[in-house]
């Protein structure tokens, strides 16, 4: 009988002398699946029934916290790739020889250069909603302009925007509705329904104010390091990724999926017409059961497929 799945918190001291924060969920003897969480982070308890999926496919779920994030120490002028070693760490400590990861969003250039850095430990990536190296995102074609605009601002003043944060934030932790107004407002049209949905509300919520349990500068800092670029070529990428996006993704418009697709060596990409950008809770065992037993899952869009769609222009 497999051991029961367990749920824990810890802190790992770096040899740089930084603290990193963690959670380790679901059987020890599962795979080994690490999390690289999106741009406002992952709190140090279950997503959304995690511990009941990672006890019925056996999956071990480690979720990292970036620096800055979660009671993680921040790391200043980092880049992309030195997260990797962040990852190594993390295996070393849990005797993990050889995992998968998965990237969501922000996390999905995270989830890449852990694959291109540790390829002999790296089985398969599965990247949801993720970033390519197409352009920073606050350039990225299609994207909404009231969205543009906002992150340009991030690039451009990031010690006014962190101060405005530090302020506001109080008055979100008083009223986390607010986040959600927020998020939805950013949403597909098909999404907020399920966005207002009281499991998304609270996964969410607990997300940003664990994330900035010491201020905004951490996420401010996370998104400078991956709009400066990503240190590598997707190409250099050796495990298997697998790709999932939504075409009608308004924070990250499909172009960047299909840009993935054609760089990367050994890629698999399922796009959903109908989905945005928030649906990997909503999907995650879907995505974890493809991503351990890869000969399964929906439909796959071609490399072909993917240039093709490039060229004309079809993806907006």
């Amino acid at each position: 009988m497999p051991a029961p799945p367990s749920d824990t918190g810890s802190t790992l001291r770096l040899p740089d002398g930084r603290r990193l924060t963690f959670t380790d969920t679901g059987p020890r003897a599962g795979s080994p699946v690490i999390y690289c969480h999106g741009a406002i982070g992952t709190p140090l308890r279950d997503s959304v029934d995690l511990r009941a999926i990672t006890a019925r496919l056996g999956v071990r779920h480690i979720a990292i916290n970036r620096p800055g994030f979660g009671g993680s120490d921040a790391l200043r002028n980092r880049c992309v790739l030195q997260f990797a070693q962040d990852v190594a760490a993390v295996a070393d400590a849990l005797s993990l020889d050889g995992f998968s990861l998965v990237g969501v969003s922000a996390g999905g250039p995270y989830a890449l250069a852990t694959a291109r850095s540790l390829r002999d430990r790296v089985l398969r990536v599965a990247v949801c909603s993720s970033l390519s190296p197409l352009c920073a995102p606050h350039r990225t074609p299609g994207m909404a302009r009231r969205i543009r605009l906002a992150l340009s601002a991030l690039a451009g003043a990031p010690r006014t925007c962190r101060a405005l944060g530090d302020g506001i934030l109080p008055i979100m932790r008083r009223h986390p509705g607010l986040l959600h107004a927020v998020i939805a407002a950013h949403a597909a049209p098909g999404e907020r329904a399920r966005l207002a949905e009281p499991g998304e509300r609270l996964a969410a919520g607990s997300s940003f104010l664990d994330a900035t349990s010491y201020g905004v500068g951490g996420m401010i800092e996370d998104y400078l390091t991956y709009s400066r670029g990503w240190g590598f070529d997707p190409a250099e990428v050796e495990p298997e990724v697998q790709v999932w996006h939504g075409g009608v993704d308004p924070l990250v418009p499909v172009e960047h999926a299909l840009q993935l697709a054609v760089a990367l060596p050994s890629c698999r990409i399922f796009v959903d017409p109908d989905e945005g950008h928030h649906f990997f809770r909503r999907r995650l065992e879907e995505i974890l059961t493809v991503l351990i037993t890869p000969d399964r899952g929906p439909l796959v869009l071609s490399r072909a497929g993917a240039r093709a769609l490039l060229r004309c222009g079809m993806a907006r």
